[in-house]
């Protein structure tokens, strides 16, 4: 018995296992959205599944929607009545059972339609949706991030009804998940290897780092390559480079091109030291520019 509990052990750090539970993606539940009572139920609905849609599409976590969880969808009515409200931390210590790392939780504030007539006398109108989504984290309740979204103007649809309109403007809440995601659940590994150097071999031209396919790494993903250091017992993280996947080559393996700092992430590699990788967005002509 004590040999197969010392086997058993063993295997929690077996260095492939490690690598695969460190390279899982965060597991993120989903809520209900909050909303004025004199709102269209179908226009919150269509704002939670655009909402829904565009976190799915970045691959990047590994979404529940409470909706199709049966410990969870049966109190969906229940939770509108006011004596629910205070029954919220046993409904996040069910998630957390369930295997939340954390949770998402919506807020509307408005979605309305504006009258607009043109010179020709034609009736159209424009919709304008604003709400707001909290992030929190759910093994100790505490408020990770708070974002607020303002789909008008620009971004504010047109029907030929106000349902449409409001319905075609949720469509920029799917488009806005994107960056969401990426500042709230940016994934973080390690440069593993030089895989080539340039031709004076000055500079590493590219490398390999831990993450892939299982953290849904693709082609073009960006990261930020940072030097860590131990400074008198504390952690400190120096930028000193840029990379863009190549090649996903595996679930936790990925072959980057070093497009900025090659010379430093080349020093710091053959000195042995600690580089770790973070996902960061495309930058943009503009951001080019500051």
């Amino acid at each position: 018995m004590r040999n197969l509990l010392l086997a058993a052990l063993a295997c929690l750090f077996v260095p492939g296992l490690n690598a695969q539970v460190q390279n899982a993606k965060p597991v993120v539940y989903i809520e209900y959205f909050t909303a004025p009572d004199n709102l269209n139920e179908t226009f919150t609905e269509a704002l939670r599944s655009k909402v829904i849609e565009g976190i799915q599409a970045t691959n990047r976590v590994e979404l529940r929607d409470v909706a199709s969880q049966a410990e969870l969808s049966k109190e969906a009515e229940r939770r509108k009545a006011e004596s629910a409200m205070a029954d919220e931390t046993a409904r996040m210590s069910e998630m957390r059972t369930l295997g939340a790392n954390f949770i998402i939780t919506g807020d509307i504030s408005i979605m309305e339609a504006a009258k607009k007539t043109d010179d020709e006398g034609k009736v159209s109108y424009k919709g304008t949706v604003r709400w707001s989504i909290k992030v929190i984290d759910a093994s100790d309740g505490t408020l990770r991030i708070t974002h607020s979204f303002d789909h008008s103007g620009i971004t504010g649809k047109t029907g030929e009804s106000p349902e449409q309109a409001i319905l075609k403007t949720c469509d920029y809440a799917k488009i806005s998940m994107g960056d969401f995601v990426d500042d709230t659940f940016p994934i973080e590994g390690t440069l593993l290897k030089v895989e080539s150097l340039s031709k004076r071999k000055d500079k590493a031209q590219t490398v390999y780092i831990d993450l892939g396919s299982a953290r849904g790494i693709v082609k073009g993903q960006k990261f930020s390559v940072y030097l860590e250091t131990d400074i008198a017992g504390e952690i400190a993280r120096t930028e000193i480079g840029s990379l863009n996947a190549e090649e996903v080559l595996s679930a936790n393996r990925t072959l980057c091109k070093v497009t900025k700092g090659g010379e430093e992430v080349l020093k710091a590699a053959n000195e042995g030291q600690k580089l770790i990788v973070i996902s960061r967005k495309a930058r943009t002509f503009l951001d080019n520019l500051l």
